[in-house]
């Protein structure tokens, strides 16, 4: 997990149970909210078990959203979606308080809108799991020191949350008491009971560029050394550990399955110009690697599929 200065937005919830949204619905209608766009935006699927409402696609409810070759169009279209998104979220931002003080939604409930993506993920990676999992987990929390004097500078907003109130850039109050209780509170109470690994580094800005390029260049290769010798030792770790499952009748099964998929797996001819990346990456190299190789790309781009073809040639 990476856990730097800025908490983030909150999401826009993509589903929601039937009674749920119509229940929030009615919230900000009371709040004096227009609710119109929530209800162009949001769709009810009696199908689903329970029914529920879903968020409809950007390229259904914005046409020109696709396949759109203008830089200008897409500009536009970016634009336009910021603003729906904003006003989605301030609907849900405001229904789900009023819900809460009122007694009507519990607060696991209200966290669900009110959180953002990285407590989301952290608490769904870090929360619930077993101490051996957590084993093989590392977190990392980057600091930045005195980031409130750089708060006037544009670029700050990429590395904090900033809010423009009176005429005056301030550091998002409420953002920042959700990160200190992350950071702070959320992730030393995991670490009390486990074995995580957690590194706690703190960047010093440039006294007048603030966060500049070379500061960005040290902290990234500082951070991709301390991955790289992370993961050799939780791997090797892993490794001695599964010596002891050699002998397990599951493992038998599952070894079992994975012979037949490297049977099937020899009538398929993988060709990527990423898989040439990576074969000159695992070579034997003079000076040797010290920062990690990563592999990256949206949902169902064949991320997987290239990791297994090169565990498959590795071992050849």
């Amino acid at each position: 997990g990476l856990l730097g200065e800025k908490y983030g937005n909150i999401r826009i919830p993509g589903e929601v149970e039937s009674a749920e949204f119509e229940m929030i619905l009615d919230a900000a209608i009371e709040a004096k909210l227009e609710t119109r766009i929530l209800e162009e935006w949001y769709c009810r699927d009696e199908n689903a078990v329970p029914p529920a409402y879903y968020l409809r696609p950007k390229s259904e409810m914005l046409k020109s959203y696709q396949n759109t070759m203008e830089s200008s169009s897409n500009s536009m279209n970016e634009n336009k979606w910021q603003d729906i998104s904003e006003e989605i979220k301030k609907i849900f931002k405001t229904a789900v308080k009023l819900l809460y003080e009122k007694g009507k939604m519990k607060h696991s409930q209200a966290k669900r809108y009110l959180s953002s993506a990285i407590e989301d993920e952290l608490d769904f990676a870090l929360g619930k799991q077993t101490p051996a999992f957590l084993k093989k987990c590392v977190c990392y929390i980057r600091k930045i020191a005195n980031i409130e004097r750089f708060v006037k500078i544009p670029e700050m907003g990429k590395y904090m949350d900033v809010v423009h109130t009176a005429g005056k850039f301030l550091r998002d109050p409420e953002a920042h008491e959700k990160l200190i209780k992350l950071r702070d509170e959320f992730i030393p109470t995991i670490v009390a009971s486990s074995n995580l690994r957690v590194y706690t580094s703190v960047t010093h800005c440039d006294m007048k560029l603030g966060y500049s390029q070379e500061v960005e260049n040290h902290y990234i290769e500082g951070l991709g050394k301390q991955f790289y010798e992370d993961m050799i030792d939780i791997i090797q770790a892993t490794v001695q550990q599964n010596f002891d499952t050699e002998t397990d009748l599951l493992y038998d099964e599952v070894l079992q399955h994975s012979s037949l998929c490297k049977t099937y797996s020899t009538f398929y001819e993988y060709r990527c110009e990423a898989l040439h990346i990576v074969h000159k990456y695992v070579l034997p190299s003079k000076i040797g690697h010290i920062n990690p190789l990563i592999i990256y790309g949206g949902p169902c781009t064949g991320k997987t599929l290239l990791l297994a073809e090169v565990a498959k040639k590795v071992n050849k």
